[in-house]
Parts: structure tokens; C-alpha cells; sequence
């Protein structure tokens, strides 16, 4: 079968939990829409979560619902890492296991977390979890003993969540994902436990609002631009 370049494309959006892919639930579909090849990957499986209620079993159970349900609704294929909840450690060992993760996956473009300072978006996993992604991005280049897959060495267009505080990358960009709006009702409906109280919907739908209107449409998500593999490279081309 001969691959098209849409066919070809592949993106991966890599987060500590279940439920953190809130801020870029558009801009995943708008690639999965696009045809392109959208793998969600989580480190952990949540089983600290404070708001989902059972044991740790059953509440990874519960979550493990909950993303299958995001396969259904996003299309995209959702994988979990062997991580501990609220215990994932910034190592190399750790860096190791998300390159090979990478080097499965091979993907064009990364999504992931960005160090956010304040509490909850600067949750440690979160802010582990950004830096554990940029040291993988460099550990897949190279070969590993423990391993049989091929390193992988194409650059790829690394993307985090927008911090107005951070001081990583001045360039952002901004994703329309007005076509979405429905997608992003059943994804936030489908996490309502693991929100919680959490005035998620007026959150998210105000900050889509926001970013539109700097972007000059409906709705848009925002991504700061870490790493692109060429000047002229969008995150949705």
C-alpha cells in the first residue's frame, strides 16, 4: 500500500495522567481528522487521583474506562506507561523508558507539559514529566543495550502547553480548533469525576475564547514552540 504524507504523519501526546490532554483535546483532533496518526500516551494510570473515588485498583480501573472512551470519541490511540502516580521522578532511567517509547512510535511532532510554577498545572509530574520528555527526545537518538528497537534520529517539532511565565521559547502558536467545540464537550464530559469540582467546562471554554480572539478566530489552543524541524513547519501541516 503506497503511504501518503498525511498517512505518514505521526503525533504524540505524552502526559502524567489521564485527563491532563484537556488543554490540547482539539488540536489532537483536528490531526486525527486530518488523517494523520495520533497516539495519547500517560505515564501513569492515576491511581492517587483525590476526586475519582475506590481503591487504587479500582480507580485505575475507572480511568482506564475513561480513556477508552477517548479512543472512541478523539480516534486516537491511547498507550500507559509502568509509572507511579504523584511518584514520577525526573531520572535518566526514566528518560530512557520514554525514548523508547519515542523510538515505537516514531513521531513527527510531541505534545507534552510545560513547568508551570503554580499548583495543579505545576503538579511534580507535570513539571517531571516536561523535562523527562525533552531528555528522551535526545536519549532515542542513540542506540540502547537493553533494547531492540532502532534509534530514532529525525528531528521532531516538540510543542508544550503555553506558560505565560516561561522563559523557554518566545515563540507560541495558536491552533484553531473551532470545529471542535462538541468533541471538547464529550471529552470533558467523560473526565467529570476526575475534575471533580473543578469549574472545567467554563475553563476551558473561556480560555478557548481567549485564544481566539489573539488568533483572530472562534476558538484556539496554544502551544509554546520548543523545537521545530524546519522554519517553515506548522504542528497541523
Amino acid at each position: 500500500m503506497v503511504t501518503t504524507e498525511k498517512e505518514s504523519r505521526r503525533l504524540l501526546a505524552i502526559f502524567a495522567h489521564a485527563d491532563d490532554e484537556l488543554g490540547c483535546v482539539g488540536t489532537l483532533n483536528n490531526h486525527v481528522q486530518a488523517g494523520h496518526n495520533v497516539t495519547l500516551a500517560f505515564l501513569s494510570k492515576g491511581e492517587n487521583s483525590s476526586t475519582v473515588t475506590g481503591t487504587p485498583e479500582e480507580i485505575k480501573t475507572k480511568r482506564k474506562e475513561m480513556t477508552r472512551q477517548i479512543e472512541n470519541i478523539l480516534g486516537a490511540k491511547v498507550q500507559f506507561l509502568d509509572f507511579i502516580d504523584s511518584k514520577i521522578a525526573y531520572s535518566v532511567e526514566n528518560a530512557y523508558k520514554i525514548a523508547e517509547l519515542i523510538k515505537e512510535i516514531r513521531p513527527n511532532s510531541i505534545i507534552t507539559w510545560n513547568k508551570f510554577a503554580r499548583v495543579g498545572a505545576g503538579h511534580p509530574d507535570h513539571r517531571h514529566c516536561s523535562d523527562l520528555v525533552r531528555d528522551a527526545i535526545s536519549y532515542a537518538r542513540y542506540k540502547n543495550e537493553n533494547s531492540d528497537l532502532e534509534p530514532y534520529r529525525d528531528l521532531i517539532n516538540l510543542y508544550m502547553y503555553y506558560n505565560p511565565d516561561s522563559a523557554i521559547s518566545a515563540q507560541i502558536e495558536y491552533i484553531d480548533v473551532s470545529e471542535q467545540e462538541e468533541v471538547i464537550k464529550q471529552f470533558i464530559d467523560v473526565y467529570k469525576e476526575a475534575y471533580g469540582n473543578w469549574p472545567v467546562s467554563q475553563f476551558k471554554f473561556g480560555s478557548l475564547t481567549l485564544y481566539g480572539r489573539m488568533a483572530g478566530v472562534k476558538y484556539a489552543e496554544v502551544f509554546e514552540v520548543v523545537m521545530r524541524s524546519s522554519i517553515t513547519r506548522k504542528l497541523l501541516d
